[in-house]
């Protein structure tokens, strides 16, 4: 899997990288149990034999699309994490890191719904090789925020606040009616967004003790 992606970022534009964008989509969608290959191939402008010819399975397309999400993440953020020496530090590390995360979801708005459906989905693929995917990027971003409180919280509450950051910034990039309502307008405008992201760094601030 990780020879495929490898290739995948090598290539933007090749047919298998337009397949895994456009099953991308699909699934964010109409999850995994809505979704079909021939619809995929379709979005993707391939015939089925293509797509199978290049990823063997929906499995295979579902788990590599989480995979690719987690290392553009990585990429995103890989350089920003480190337990700070002052509290202004901490405060220079937070605005960087979540005003980057904030932004990739943002500029990538199918991310955010795909996630949110595999958090409220109970559908056909709840299995080992989600977790596969999902479970190593978890653990590298809970080591980061773990190394970066420096020992100032426990275990439960690392995981608690990883989810509430999380859950915060895929509910307010969904920019439905109802969450247009709420914040204020949608995050496709300019001053929404940048007002938004202002307030989500603040609110990270705060739930680490360095607001």
């Amino acid at each position: 899997m990780r020879a495929s992606l490898d290739k995948v970022r090598e290539s933007p534009q090749s047919t298998k990288a337009r397949i895994l964008l456009a099953a991308e989509e699909v699934f964010a969608e109409k999850g995994f149990d809505g979704a079909s290959t021939r619809e995929i191939a379709a979005r993707a402008r391939v015939n089925i034999s293509s797509l199978h010819y290049h990823w063997e399975s929906k499995e295979t397309l579902y788990v590599a699309v989480f995979e690719r999400i987690y290392q553009q993440l990585f990429d995103t953020l890989q350089d920003d994490f480190a337990q700070p020496a002052s509290r202004e530090d901490a405060r220079a590390v937070i605005a960087r890191a979540m005003g980057r995360a904030y932004d990739f979801f943002a500029d990538h708005p199918t991310v955010p719904r795909l996630l949110m459906r595999r958090i409220m989905d109970a559908d056909g693929f709840a299995g080992v090789p989600a977790r596969d995917a999902m479970g190593p990027a978890w653990k590298v971003f809970g080591e980061w925020t773990r190394g970066f409180v420096g020992g100032r919280m426990s275990e439960r509450d690392v995981g608690f606040l990883m989810l509430t950051v999380q859950s915060v910034l895929l509910v307010v990039m969904l920019d439905s009616p109802h969450v247009a309502a709420i914040v204020g307008g949608s995050v496709k405008q300019a001053a929404v967004r940048n007002r938004l992201r202002t307030q989500v760094i603040g609110l990270v601030e705060t739930l680490v003790g360095v607001h």
